[in-house]
């Protein structure tokens, strides 16, 4: 072991930079309930947070809308930009685990004050060396440093992730408004127009006097009624484009509605498969920002930490001096120098505990908001399934409204037509479709915003959605 005696020191230094101060990170006990709700199906390996947008958005007018999004969103791009900066930050921090290797060069020309000097001269001094510093991370303030830049760069992939989902369930969420409110558009211009022609027949009627001028007037105000619903419909249906082009970062993007009404309202199985609430702490990039920023505000702790004890540096050159550039590189001009330096703390007013105790602080307010982002999220999987089975329920009691109006109509219509009932019997019977359709339409839109709300909560689709934008 003798052999090994000049070298302890720099042994002992080797030692000592593998321990690095403050708490490692452990991810907190949540306690997570087993299920998100007595009924869903926690058995399936793949559910639907885990599926691709592509695999949940089946619609092809919808993925079109998607992909243009992810193309050219402005708020994406921005956040993209924020994701590369922070990778490169993470070059900057780890740049202080290693040495610092520079080169110096100067010249300098100097001659004596003839005050001073019976023979002043003119001097020429040129300079040329390497140099190198290095602290040496003897507690791990560099490594903590460089665990919080990666945490923070993982932060920041997740925001992107993060960013990516919100982007594709808002272009879902408006496109299935814009389609509401086009259908209730359509219904509203398609009942004008039959009002018309049955206001049309009522003058007719009354000319060859089957029917009063009350009737005439009741299918005016019916008409009237209908009409008046287009213009708040147009503007809407206008505005709702406008947000989805936003969205698309497009000032005319061409939205043509499907004619096919009922094709983009997909279905979904009665049996969802949400997957288990554990899922969420790495399904959801909310969830996994919230944990990153732990993670970094841990690792300051250690850095805070660090400040109480000595830091060491040591910097050192090799070159050559010389009066003549072409003996810069003469070998009796060789010129070093090897300097070890020692910097501890003694007074400080105070300003390293307060630093340290800030940190910590930080830390635990780290810890609570992860607590309670995992909080929100699991309740927000429980609503978003709670509000899928209830437009469920509240699609199918409307479809079978709009059926037995339909059939109300048409026998109000025959009666009518026969003379059996008055014009108030069809003209209520109308007036009910026609509620019943746009409420339908609405009920729709919101069963629609339930699925979105779903994948949403779920994850959505955030490693495919991750992976798509690199």
């Amino acid at each position: 072991m003798t052999h090994l005696r000049p070298y302890s020191p720099l042994l002992l230094a080797l030692i000592m930079s593998g321990c690095a101060l403050g708490p490692d990170y452990q991810r907190p006990q949540l306690d997570l309930p087993a299920q998100y709700h007595d009924n869903t199906d926690t058995v399936s390996t793949t559910h639907l947070g885990q599926q691709s947008w592509r695999q949940y958005y089946r619609d092809p007018n919808l993925q079109r809308l998607i992909e243009q999004a992810l193309a050219q969103n402005l708020d994406l791009q921005s956040t993209a930009s924020k994701l590369r900066a922070a990778r490169s930050q993470v070059t900057v921090t780890d740049a202080a685990l290693y040495p610092e290797l520079s080169l110096s060069a100067s010249g300098e020309r100097s001659v004596d004050s003839g005050l001073t000097s019976t023979d002043p001269d003119i001097e020429d001094t040129l300079y040329l060396a390497g140099v190198v510093s290095w602290e040496l991370d003897l507690w791990g303030a560099n490594r903590r440093r460089s665990q919080a830049s990666y945490a923070n760069l993982l932060s920041s992939e997740q925001q992107m992730a993060l960013a990516t989902v919100s982007l594709i369930s808002d272009v879902a969420s408006r496109y299935y408004q814009w389609l509401d409110v086009e259908q209730r558009y359509r219904i509203s211009a398609s009942t004008v127009e039959l009002r018309f022609k049955e206001l049309e027949l009522a003058r007719l009627r009354r000319a060859n006097g089957v029917i009063s001028g009350l009737e005439v007037r009741q299918a005016e105000v019916e008409y009237q009624s209908a009409r008046v619903t287009l213009p708040q419909l147009d503007f809407e249906r206008k505005q709702t484009a406008n947000q989805l082009r936003i969205l698309l970062g497009s000032f005319d993007q061409a939205l043509q509605p499907d004619t096919r009404v009922d094709q983009p309202f997909q279905q979904l199985p009665d049996n969802l498969s949400v997957g288990v609430p554990s899922a969420m702490l790495t399904q959801r990039p909310d969830v996994q920002v919230a944990e990153q920023q732990l993670i970094a505000a841990t690792a300051n702790v250690g850095v805070a930490k660090t400040a109480f004890f000595p830091s060491f540096t040591i910097s050192g050159s090799y070159g050559h001096e010389s009066e003549q550039l072409g003996d810069i590189l003469d070998s009796q001009g060789v010129t070093w120098s090897l300097l070890g330096g020692l910097t501890a703390p003694l007074f400080n007013a105070g300003r390293i505990s307060a630093e340290y105790d800030i940190a910590k602080e930080n830390a635990e307010q780290a810890l609570l908001a992860y607590r309670a982002v995992v909080l929100t999220a699991y309740f927000e999987v429980n609503d978003a399934i709670n509000a899928y089975r209830r437009s469920q329920l509240a699609i199918t009691a409307q479809e079978e409204l709009v059926a037995s109006s339909t059939e109300y109509v048409r026998l109000a219509r025959l009666r009518y037509t026969n003379g059996v009932a008055t014009s108030l019997d069809l003209l209520d019977a109308q007036r009910q479709l026609f509620s019943a359709q746009l409420a339908l339409s609405q009920i729709k839109r919101d069963r629609m915003q339930s699925m979105v709300n779903l994948y949403r909560s779920l994850g959505g689709g955030a490693n495919s959605a991750a992976a798509q934008q690199g």
